[in-house]
């Protein structure tokens, strides 16, 4: 770890709630102390996982009142002229409020580290990420995720003859180091796991459809469903899954409870197709005890599940895994190795990223 000197501010989620930004916008501030740099935070977070998830009119206006006053609390702190303002990137309508202290640093001269944590914009243009970058040209630095997202960065939003500087940096990093389970000696039934905050968009449906192909099929299985249901139509989907004895649903887990959760699994499902799909943590988690996962390639999952074999063609979730479940006592030592090789070679790599990056802009001690 670099002795590091010198003030970086940082604006962005905090938990809770808990959630991936939130987690690694944590992690990013707690390892900066420890290598002895002086950080000063703003928290962005307003008890929401996003305005999308608010009914309420007046719920609403305080979520938005909220973020407004932390965005113009980042900009007066600004004013210190600290050596860098880290900022944990927005998806949506939160690049609105970004847009403010990322302004008033480019007047300041205050360079900028920006850490994406969504892929939305990068299927479709967004004009608030397109003005955000011209303004971080030149001395600033935007974290991307994979070398996938750092590539469709540069292709959507450097401009001509500008300097947008892009530096792939792994989540894995803000996971502990792999430490696999121990392998179970029985073969079967296949352990199968998913762990989201629960909604259709995070593919609680394809969970359904993979249970009833594997029921169909005969194949001995247990499913174990982590996290809390969004809304009431996935809760229906949760209660309907719960009626079978080989579904066991835990409910929220954090810390060492989900730790134990992943421990025990064999596989992991992750049919997410939400729009802000990045690198979600919960994949890396899993990977760290030597648990694969099979995905989508939303975001930047094709360079987090370590394996072609464990990306599935849209529609194809249940009988993909069902394929794997048939198969899995050849296979499923395989994928877990590669998975731990995958997982220890991103970490390894993201640890002299992170270092090379701070030392750009903050002294050595």
């Amino acid at each position: 770890m670099p002795a590091l000197s010198g003030r970086v501010l940082v604006l962005g989620p905090l938990p809770p709630p808990v959630h991936g930004a939130a987690v690694v916008t944590q992690g990013m501030l707690e390892w900066l102390r420890e290598c002895g740099a002086s950080v000063r935070v703003v928290d962005s977070s307003a008890d929401s996982h996003g305005i999308d998830s608010i009914t309420s009119r007046r719920r609403a206006a305080r979520y938005l009142l909220a973020r407004l006053r932390s965005h113009l609390l980042c900009c007066l702190r600004l004013g210190s002229r600290p050596e860098v303002l880290y900022v944990g990137g927005a998806g949506g309508a939160g690049l609105l409020f970004q847009l403010l202290p990322v302004l008033v640093a480019r007047v300041l001269r205050v360079p900028v580290v920006f850490h994406h944590h969504s892929s939305a914009y990068l299927s479709e243009r967004s004009t608030p990420m397109a003005a955000l970058c011209r303004l971080t040209t030149g001395n600033s630095t935007h974290i991307a995720l994979s070398r996938q997202m750092a590539e469709q960065l540069l292709e959507k939003y450097a401009a001509r003859g500008a300097g947008l500087r892009v530096v792939p940096l792994s989540n894995a990093i803000f996971v502990a180091d792999a430490v696999p389970a121990p392998a179970r000696q029985e073969a079967a039934p296949v352990r199968l796991g998913h762990v989201s905050n629960l909604s259709l968009d995070k593919g609680m449906q394809d969970i359904v459809d993979t249970a009833a192909a594997l029921s169909a099929a005969g194949y001995p299985f247990e499913l174990h469903v982590a996290g809390a249901a969004r809304d009431e139509s996935t809760q229906a989907l949760v209660d309907a899954l719960a009626v079978d004895p080989r579904v066991v649903v835990h409910g929220p887990l954090y810390g060492a409870a989900l730790q134990q959760f992943y421990g025990g699994l064999d596989l992991l499902l992750f049919p997410s197709r939400y729009r802000h799909e990045a690198a979600p943590l919960v994949v890396l988690e899993a990977a760290s005890q030597g648990v694969p996962t099979v995905a989508y390639p939303v975001g930047s999952l094709s360079e987090v599940v370590f394996a072609t074999e464990l990306l599935v063609d849209r529609g194809a979730f249940a009988a993909h895994v069902s394929d794997l479940v048939r198969r899995w006592e050849v296979v499923g030592a395989g994928l877990s190795a590669a998975t731990v090789e995958g997982f220890r070679r991103s970490r390894a790599s993201a640890a002299q990223h992170r270092e090379s990056l701070w030392q750009r802009y903050l002294r050595r001690s």
